[in-house]
Protein backbone atom coordinates (compact mmCIF):
# COMPACT_ATOMS: atom_id res chain seq x y z
CA UNK A 1 0.00 0.00 0.00
CA UNK A 2 1.14 3.66 -0.86
CA UNK A 3 2.13 5.93 2.46
CA UNK A 4 0.98 9.50 2.25
CA UNK A 5 2.36 12.42 3.94
CA UNK A 6 1.02 15.80 4.16
CA UNK A 7 3.98 18.09 3.35
CA UNK A 8 6.44 19.25 6.18
CA UNK A 9 5.33 16.34 8.44
CA UNK A 10 7.20 13.47 9.36
CA UNK A 11 5.92 10.27 8.79
CA UNK A 12 4.40 8.63 11.51
CA UNK A 13 6.05 4.77 12.00
CA UNK A 14 3.43 2.48 11.04
CA UNK A 15 1.90 4.33 8.37
CA UNK A 16 0.60 2.78 5.43
CA UNK A 17 0.54 5.79 3.05
CA UNK A 18 2.98 8.66 2.07
CA UNK A 19 2.28 10.95 -0.51
CA UNK A 20 4.08 14.24 -0.54
CA UNK A 21 2.51 17.47 -2.57
CA UNK A 22 0.29 18.25 -3.98
CA UNK A 23 -2.22 16.16 -2.34
CA UNK A 24 -3.63 13.25 -3.66
CA UNK A 25 -7.40 13.75 -3.60
CA UNK A 26 -7.74 10.30 -3.87
CA UNK A 27 -5.84 8.91 -1.12
CA UNK A 28 -7.00 11.69 1.42
CA UNK A 29 -10.54 10.75 1.15
CA UNK A 30 -9.13 6.99 1.75
CA UNK A 31 -7.03 8.64 5.20
CA UNK A 32 -10.54 10.62 6.08
CA UNK A 33 -12.50 7.93 5.64
CA UNK A 34 -10.49 6.23 8.70
CA UNK A 35 -13.19 8.43 10.68
CA UNK A 36 -16.19 6.68 11.72
CA UNK A 37 -19.32 8.65 10.84
CA UNK A 38 -22.88 8.39 11.23
CA UNK A 39 -24.86 8.49 7.76
CA UNK A 40 -27.81 11.03 6.94
CA UNK A 41 -30.20 11.97 4.56
CA UNK A 42 -30.66 15.63 4.11
CA UNK A 43 -34.08 16.98 2.68
CA UNK A 44 -35.52 20.37 1.44
CA UNK A 45 -38.01 21.17 -0.43
CA UNK A 46 -37.00 22.77 -4.57
CA UNK A 47 -38.71 26.07 -5.29
CA UNK A 48 -41.56 24.41 -6.76
CA UNK A 49 -42.28 22.31 -3.72
CA UNK A 50 -40.65 19.18 -5.04
CA UNK A 51 -38.97 17.07 -2.32
CA UNK A 52 -35.13 16.89 -2.52
CA UNK A 53 -32.87 14.62 -0.81
CA UNK A 54 -29.22 13.41 -0.37
CA UNK A 55 -27.35 11.07 1.53
CA UNK A 56 -24.73 12.71 3.57
CA UNK A 57 -22.29 11.90 6.13
CA UNK A 58 -20.75 15.17 6.79
CA UNK A 59 -23.54 16.16 9.47
CA UNK A 60 -22.03 17.47 12.82
CA UNK A 61 -23.30 19.37 16.24
CA UNK A 62 -21.85 22.83 16.44
CA UNK A 63 -23.50 24.19 19.36
CA UNK A 64 -26.11 23.08 22.37
CA UNK A 65 -26.66 26.87 22.86
CA UNK A 66 -27.91 28.46 20.63
CA UNK A 67 -28.59 24.51 18.70
CA UNK A 68 -26.56 24.23 16.05
CA UNK A 69 -25.41 21.72 13.42
CA UNK A 70 -23.79 22.00 9.79
CA UNK A 71 -23.21 19.80 6.96
CA UNK A 72 -22.01 20.30 3.52
CA UNK A 73 -22.84 19.81 0.11
CA UNK A 74 -20.93 19.50 -3.07
CA UNK A 75 -21.42 21.79 -5.21
CA UNK A 76 -21.40 19.72 -8.31
CA UNK A 77 -24.13 17.99 -7.12
CA UNK A 78 -27.52 18.07 -8.79
CA UNK A 79 -29.56 18.99 -6.13
CA UNK A 80 -26.95 22.00 -5.09
CA UNK A 81 -29.58 25.00 -6.01
CA UNK A 82 -32.36 23.40 -4.47
CA UNK A 83 -30.10 22.96 -1.34
CA UNK A 84 -27.85 26.38 -1.74
CA UNK A 85 -31.19 28.08 -1.35
CA UNK A 86 -33.48 26.50 1.30
CA UNK A 87 -34.46 27.97 3.66
CA UNK A 88 -35.68 24.90 5.99
CA UNK A 89 -34.35 21.88 5.57
CA UNK A 90 -34.02 18.40 7.35
CA UNK A 91 -31.83 15.35 8.99
CA UNK A 92 -32.90 11.77 8.95
CA UNK A 93 -30.50 10.03 11.38
CA UNK A 94 -30.33 6.17 9.34
CA UNK A 95 -31.02 3.74 11.45
CA UNK A 96 -28.55 0.11 10.74
CA UNK A 97 -31.12 -1.34 8.86
CA UNK A 98 -31.73 1.21 6.22
CA UNK A 99 -28.55 0.68 4.30
CA UNK A 100 -30.99 0.44 0.81
CA UNK A 101 -32.19 3.95 1.46
CA UNK A 102 -28.60 5.29 2.19
CA UNK A 103 -28.21 4.22 -1.66
CA UNK A 104 -30.95 4.94 -3.00
CA UNK A 105 -30.20 8.76 -2.00
CA UNK A 106 -27.15 8.64 -2.88
CA UNK A 107 -27.25 8.01 -6.24
CA UNK A 108 -28.36 10.81 -8.75
CA UNK A 109 -31.60 11.14 -10.95
CA UNK A 110 -34.85 8.70 -10.29
CA UNK A 111 -37.81 9.21 -7.74
CA UNK A 112 -35.76 8.66 -4.51
CA UNK A 113 -39.17 9.07 -2.62
CA UNK A 114 -41.60 6.65 -4.41
CA UNK A 115 -40.37 4.02 -2.28
CA UNK A 116 -39.48 5.84 0.85
CA UNK A 117 -41.56 5.64 3.70
CA UNK A 118 -41.78 9.92 4.54
CA UNK A 119 -43.59 12.13 6.73
CA UNK A 120 -43.82 15.94 6.27
CA UNK A 121 -41.85 17.90 9.10
CA UNK A 122 -42.08 21.36 9.73
CA UNK A 123 -42.40 23.83 6.41
CA UNK A 124 -43.42 20.22 4.78
CA UNK A 125 -40.13 18.87 4.55
CA UNK A 126 -39.83 15.12 4.29
CA UNK A 127 -38.67 13.45 6.90
CA UNK A 128 -38.08 9.55 6.74
CA UNK A 129 -39.83 6.86 8.50
CA UNK A 130 -38.20 4.54 10.77
CA UNK A 131 -35.01 6.07 11.20
CA UNK A 132 -32.63 6.51 14.67
CA UNK A 133 -33.40 10.54 14.50
CA UNK A 134 -34.53 13.48 12.83
CA UNK A 135 -33.69 17.14 13.36
CA UNK A 136 -35.72 19.76 11.67
CA UNK A 137 -33.69 23.19 10.92
CA UNK A 138 -33.36 26.46 9.55
CA UNK A 139 -30.87 27.99 7.75
CA UNK A 140 -28.42 30.21 10.38
CA UNK A 141 -25.29 31.07 8.03
CA UNK A 142 -23.30 29.14 4.79
CA UNK A 143 -19.91 29.54 4.88
CA UNK A 144 -17.48 28.99 1.66
CA UNK A 145 -16.00 25.17 1.75
CA UNK A 146 -14.00 24.95 -1.47
CA UNK A 147 -15.92 22.21 -3.55
CA UNK A 148 -18.44 22.21 -0.66
CA UNK A 149 -20.79 24.76 1.03
CA UNK A 150 -21.16 24.28 4.15
CA UNK A 151 -24.54 25.27 5.69
CA UNK A 152 -25.07 25.61 8.97
CA UNK A 153 -28.79 24.98 10.26
CA UNK A 154 -30.32 25.98 13.37
CA UNK A 155 -32.10 22.85 14.89
CA UNK A 156 -36.51 23.95 16.02
CA UNK A 157 -37.15 20.47 16.41
CA UNK A 158 -35.48 17.03 16.45
CA UNK A 159 -36.63 13.32 17.37
CA UNK A 160 -34.60 10.50 18.64
CA UNK A 161 -35.79 6.86 18.61
CA UNK A 162 -34.58 3.69 19.93
CA UNK A 163 -33.03 2.06 17.05
CA UNK A 164 -29.03 1.97 16.36
CA UNK A 165 -27.39 4.17 14.07
CA UNK A 166 -25.98 3.04 10.48
CA UNK A 167 -22.49 3.69 10.67
CA UNK A 168 -20.04 4.55 7.75
CA UNK A 169 -16.04 4.48 7.47
CA UNK A 170 -13.06 2.66 5.05
CA UNK A 171 -15.38 2.87 2.42
CA UNK A 172 -18.50 0.61 3.80
CA UNK A 173 -21.56 0.59 5.75
CA UNK A 174 -20.99 -0.61 9.53
CA UNK A 175 -23.30 -1.24 12.81
CA UNK A 176 -22.09 0.21 15.95
CA UNK A 177 -21.67 -2.74 19.18
CA UNK A 178 -20.31 -2.09 22.63
CA UNK A 179 -17.08 -2.29 22.95
CA UNK A 180 -15.07 -5.53 24.12
CA UNK A 181 -13.07 -4.40 26.33
CA UNK A 182 -13.11 -4.93 30.43
CA UNK A 183 -14.16 -1.34 31.05
CA UNK A 184 -17.42 -1.88 28.94
CA UNK A 185 -20.22 -0.27 31.11
CA UNK A 186 -22.28 -3.40 29.38
CA UNK A 187 -19.91 -5.96 30.83
CA UNK A 188 -21.10 -5.91 34.69
CA UNK A 189 -19.28 -6.16 37.13
CA UNK A 190 -15.64 -7.98 35.64
CA UNK A 191 -14.56 -9.82 39.08
CA UNK A 192 -18.02 -11.79 38.32
CA UNK A 193 -17.37 -12.85 34.95
CA UNK A 194 -16.76 -16.74 34.26
CA UNK A 195 -12.84 -17.54 34.39
CA UNK A 196 -13.22 -18.92 30.90
CA UNK A 197 -14.83 -15.64 29.31
CA UNK A 198 -11.72 -14.73 27.87
CA UNK A 199 -11.24 -17.88 25.81
CA UNK A 200 -12.90 -18.40 22.19
CA UNK A 201 -13.14 -22.35 22.52
CA UNK A 202 -14.89 -22.57 26.07
CA UNK A 203 -17.15 -19.56 25.53
CA UNK A 204 -18.20 -20.89 21.92
CA UNK A 205 -19.07 -24.58 23.51
CA UNK A 206 -21.06 -22.94 26.09
CA UNK A 207 -22.74 -21.01 23.56
CA UNK A 208 -23.35 -24.18 21.79
CA UNK A 209 -25.19 -25.69 24.69
CA UNK A 210 -27.31 -23.14 25.08
CA UNK A 211 -28.56 -22.74 21.31
CA UNK A 212 -29.10 -26.54 21.42
CA UNK A 213 -30.40 -26.82 24.36
CA UNK A 214 -33.13 -24.59 22.84
CA UNK A 215 -33.18 -26.44 19.94
CA UNK A 216 -33.48 -30.36 21.62
CA UNK A 217 -37.19 -30.53 22.60
CA UNK A 218 -37.75 -29.72 19.00
CA UNK A 219 -35.46 -31.98 17.47
CA UNK A 220 -37.36 -34.88 19.48
CA UNK A 221 -40.57 -33.65 18.87
CA UNK A 222 -39.63 -34.51 15.14
CA UNK A 223 -38.16 -38.10 16.19
CA UNK A 224 -34.49 -36.63 15.02
CA UNK A 225 -30.66 -36.04 15.93
CA UNK A 226 -28.50 -32.90 15.77
CA UNK A 227 -26.14 -35.93 14.10
CA UNK A 228 -28.83 -35.98 11.81
CA UNK A 229 -29.44 -33.03 10.82
CA UNK A 230 -25.30 -31.84 10.18
CA UNK A 231 -25.44 -34.72 7.86
CA UNK A 232 -28.42 -33.62 5.74
CA UNK A 233 -27.64 -30.22 5.68
CA UNK A 234 -23.71 -31.00 4.90
CA UNK A 235 -25.32 -33.80 2.09
CA UNK A 236 -27.74 -31.11 0.60
CA UNK A 237 -24.68 -29.11 -0.56
CA UNK A 238 -24.27 -32.46 -3.33
CA UNK A 239 -22.97 -35.68 -2.48
CA UNK A 240 -20.15 -36.33 0.07
CA UNK A 241 -17.62 -39.42 1.00
CA UNK A 242 -17.53 -41.21 4.24
CA UNK A 243 -14.81 -39.88 5.72
CA UNK A 244 -15.49 -36.89 4.85
CA UNK A 245 -18.68 -36.37 6.23
CA UNK A 246 -17.29 -38.15 9.26
CA UNK A 247 -15.47 -35.17 9.95
CA UNK A 248 -17.39 -32.50 8.73
CA UNK A 249 -20.46 -33.75 11.05
CA UNK A 250 -18.09 -34.01 14.29
CA UNK A 251 -19.79 -37.09 15.36
CA UNK A 252 -18.16 -40.16 16.88
CA UNK A 253 -17.87 -43.22 14.86
CA UNK A 254 -20.42 -44.86 16.74
CA UNK A 255 -22.97 -42.01 16.34
CA UNK A 256 -22.29 -41.22 13.13
CA UNK A 257 -23.21 -44.88 11.95
CA UNK A 258 -26.38 -44.53 14.21
CA UNK A 259 -27.53 -41.26 12.38
CA UNK A 260 -26.03 -42.67 8.93
CA UNK A 261 -28.05 -46.13 9.05
CA UNK A 262 -31.45 -44.37 10.41
CA UNK A 263 -31.30 -41.36 7.66
CA UNK A 264 -30.90 -44.80 5.16
CA UNK A 265 -33.94 -46.74 6.53
CA UNK A 266 -35.75 -43.95 6.13
CA UNK A 267 -35.40 -42.67 3.13
CA UNK A 268 -33.35 -39.39 3.38
CA UNK A 269 -30.09 -40.23 1.58
CA UNK A 270 -29.03 -42.91 -0.25
CA UNK A 271 -25.55 -44.50 -0.96
CA UNK A 272 -23.45 -43.28 -3.35
CA UNK A 273 -20.22 -44.44 -4.25
CA UNK A 274 -17.88 -44.08 -1.28
CA UNK A 275 -20.23 -42.08 0.41
CA UNK A 276 -23.85 -41.07 0.34
CA UNK A 277 -25.96 -38.38 -1.35
CA UNK A 278 -29.41 -37.02 -0.24
CA UNK A 279 -32.79 -37.75 -1.57
CA UNK A 280 -35.70 -35.46 -2.00
CA UNK A 281 -37.33 -36.79 0.62
CA UNK A 282 -34.00 -35.81 2.78
CA UNK A 283 -34.41 -32.28 1.30
CA UNK A 284 -38.08 -31.64 2.74
CA UNK A 285 -37.22 -32.82 6.17
CA UNK A 286 -34.09 -30.54 5.99
CA UNK A 287 -36.38 -27.73 5.47
CA UNK A 288 -38.77 -28.83 8.21
CA UNK A 289 -35.89 -28.79 10.40
CA UNK A 290 -33.87 -26.24 9.45
CA UNK A 291 -37.55 -23.93 10.12
CA UNK A 292 -37.63 -25.43 13.48
CA UNK A 293 -33.73 -24.36 14.26
CA UNK A 294 -34.92 -20.68 12.73
CA UNK A 295 -37.76 -20.31 15.36
CA UNK A 296 -35.55 -21.62 18.45
CA UNK A 297 -32.48 -19.89 17.31
CA UNK A 298 -34.71 -16.57 17.23
CA UNK A 299 -36.32 -17.29 20.82
CA UNK A 300 -32.10 -18.15 21.84
CA UNK A 301 -30.68 -15.42 20.73
CA UNK A 302 -32.95 -12.52 21.54
CA UNK A 303 -30.29 -11.00 24.14
CA UNK A 304 -29.13 -9.64 20.51
CA UNK A 305 -30.46 -7.31 17.80
CA UNK A 306 -30.41 -8.73 14.48
CA UNK A 307 -27.37 -6.81 13.52
CA UNK A 308 -25.30 -8.74 16.36
CA UNK A 309 -26.31 -11.72 15.11
CA UNK A 310 -25.60 -11.35 11.91
CA UNK A 311 -22.34 -9.61 12.89
CA UNK A 312 -21.57 -12.95 15.14
CA UNK A 313 -22.88 -15.17 12.24
CA UNK A 314 -20.40 -13.70 9.45
CA UNK A 315 -17.32 -13.69 11.87
CA UNK A 316 -17.98 -17.31 12.83
CA UNK A 317 -18.23 -18.29 9.30
CA UNK A 318 -14.96 -16.32 8.89
CA UNK A 319 -13.04 -18.44 11.01
CA UNK A 320 -15.10 -21.37 9.69
CA UNK A 321 -13.96 -21.01 6.10
CA UNK A 322 -9.90 -20.18 7.06
CA UNK A 323 -9.72 -22.85 8.84
CA UNK A 324 -11.19 -25.09 6.12
CA UNK A 325 -9.45 -23.52 3.34
CA UNK A 326 -6.01 -24.84 5.32
CA UNK A 327 -7.50 -28.01 5.55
Amino acid sequence: MRRVRCPCVPVPRGAVDDVTAPIDSRALRHALGQFATGVTVVTCRAADGAPVGMTANSFASVSLDPPLVLWSVDRRARSFGPFAAAEAFAFTILAQDQVDISNRFARPGADKFADTPCEAGLDGVPLIADAAGHFECLREATFDGGDHLIIVGRVRRFARFDRPCLVFAQGRYGAIAAHPGPTSEHDGDVEARHPYDDFLVPLLFRAYNHLFAAFSGALAEQDATGGQMRMLAILSEGPCAEDTLLTRTMLSPTRFNEARQRLLSEGFIVPEGEGAAITEAGQTRLIALLHQAAAREDSATEALDATEVAQLKALLRKLVRHHEADG
